[in-house]
């Protein structure tokens, strides 16, 4: 009887071990992180189906300090630190108090829902494309984001080989109201300073 179950045991692992993805499980692990451990400065575009794309330039030290800078159209800038989020009209000269946050409690939170969404991932891709003479892995799949509303997502990333850094996300969402590709454009900002209220 034991060598039976034994052998049922190691028939169900090996099912695993065969069922296993690679690609999916890179993707998983791209996804599922919450920034890339260093400062960055990324461009992103915001293309609503059926409106002119927006651009911002968001500028990033880590959860507790970073700034978000419309370019086109040009906005009022936003900042985040210490907990709490603030507003500049003046391009950062001066800056009112838009409200506290609890940056601690909503990375909690953006943790235990990519999670969640996680197990939705599917339809799992990896390729490679030559971008500027340098060899990036391309990682994409499909995957149900559920927080707020339910969206169907294609997410894609282009990764640099040497250090694993994503340089580039394409985010295509499809809900029910509405349609938008978020395209971001990302490079490491070591020397990067921010401002302070």
């Amino acid at each position: 009887m034991k060598s039976i179950v034994s052998a049922v045991l190691f028939l169900g692992l090996s099912g695993q071990v065969a069922l296993a993805d690679p690609c999916q499980d890179r993707f998983t692990e791209l996804y599922l992180q919450l920034d890339q451990g260093v400062p960055t400065k990324t461009i992103a575009i915001n293309a609503f189906k059926g409106a002119p794309p927006s651009t911002n330039e968001f500028l990033y030290l880590n959860e507790n300090h970073y700034l978000t800078v419309p370019t086109e159209p040009a906005g009022p800038w936003v900042l985040g630190y210490e907990n709490v989020l603030y507003q500049s009209a003046d391009d950062g000269k001066s800056w009112q108090k838009i409200r506290e946050m609890d940056t601690g409690g909503n990375a909690d939170q953006a943790r235990a829902d990519k999670l969640a969404n996680a197990e939705t991932i599917r339809n799992a891709a990896c390729s490679e494309e030559e971008v500027d003479g340098e060899t990036l892995d391309v990682v994409a799949a499909d995957i149900t984001v559920s927080q707020g509303m339910v969206t169907e997502n294609r997410y894609t990333y282009w990764v640099r080989r040497a250090d694993s850094f994503i340089v580039k996300a394409v985010y295509d969402t499809k809900a029910p109201n509405f349609e938008m590709v978020v395209t971001q454009t990302i490079e490491k900002a070591p020397g990067l300073t921010l401002p302070t209220p």
